[in-house]
């Protein structure tokens, strides 16, 4: 039986397609949104795919143009960082056991 330390989620996701999902639910632009933020549209978009993480300094820029408390969206993407690395690591030690074996 697994500990809850072994389990994890099958299906997290990076915090930038919520962002993405919540800013087209408002019917917001990528340009308005990003001008609103001081950044560039790119920046974004990188968030948006998940190439670049929500950073604190974001995630209080968001708070501030869409009224969403930054802990959100820190906390969702500490969650994604520590799940998508619990799942290299269990990768890893797959590998290496194999490679024992």
């Amino acid at each position: 039986m697994k500990t809850a330390n072994e389990i994890t989620p099958t299906n997290f996701f990076h915090p930038g397609i919520a962002l993405h999902e919540e800013i087209s639910f408002r019917g917001l632009t990528k340009k308005e949104v990003a001008e609103q933020m001081g950044i560039s549209p790119t920046v974004l978009s990188e968030i948006f795919s998940g190439k670049r993480n929500i950073t604190a300094i974001t995630a209080i820029k968001l708070e501030e143009v869409l009224g969403i408390n930054a802990l959100y969206f820190l906390s969702m993407q500490m969650r994604y960082d520590y799940y998508s690395l619990k799942k290299a690591q269990r990768k890893i030690t797959k590998t290496a056991l194999k490679k024992a074996a």
